[in-house]
């Protein structure tokens, strides 16, 4: 998912213009190769998901999800013209339609802006869509920050996420292995205040 533009004024703020690297850097250690069948979740305009097509070469296939109609609309003005990239509306909380069938499974900055008893279920059907070596790399906020980082993202999500304050009780690296994804291992980033988590089925 990508920020909205005014959050992400705020984000490239308090990051030191971070962010596009971070979500490159996400993308390159989930390591999408040519031929692959890669979804991403919450795939707002499109963006990542165009690198990803870029990756998988015109053997593979990125599916897009996401929630949110105009998103949709302008993820498919904008990168429609790529044979190997698709783009749906729909909501990741409810079944996706796919078992044991992607490569890989990515999703940025939409995990934390989940409603919090949704969470474990869209990692658990991610699991289940996931081919049997299959993996899943998440880029969001770091739910386990602590000192003046957290004191950082507190003051954000009091701005502007206030619901999802939730997101730092969110045990992600302990539900993943609950769900049975065998090795799980996180890359801080932005001085700890991003995080992207890689866990393999």
């Amino acid at each position: 998912m990508e920020t909205p533009p005014f959050r992400m004024s705020l984000l490239y703020c308090i990051t030191y213009a971070e962010v596009n690297r971070f979500q490159k850097r996400a993308i390159k250690i989930l390591a999408p190769e040519k031929g692959e069948k890669i979804l991403d979740l919450c795939s707002g305009t499109g963006r990542a998901a165009s690198w990803m097509a870029a990756a998988v070469g015109d053997e593979g296939e990125v599916l897009g999800l996401d929630i949110t109609e105009s998103m949709v609309k302008v993820a498919k003005e904008r990168y429609g013209g790529l044979k190997n990239l698709i783009f749906l509306q729909r909501d990741v909380t409810k079944p996706f339609g796919h078992e044991n069938y992607f490569d890989g499974i990515f999703t940025s900055f939409a995990l934390h802006e989940l409603p919090e008893k949704k969470r474990v279920g869209v990692l658990e059907r991610s699991f289940l869509a996931l081919e049997e070596s299959g993996r899943m790399v998440i880029a969001d906020f770091n739910p386990q920050i602590s000192g003046r980082g957290k004191v950082i993202l507190l003051t954000f999500f009091k701005l502007f996420e206030r619901g999802n304050l939730n997101f730092f009780f969110f045990e992600q690296n302990e539900l993943l292995k609950k769900v049975e994804f065998k090795r799980v291992k996180t890359f801080p980033a932005a001085g700890g205040l991003f995080q992207i988590t890689l866990a393999l089925k």
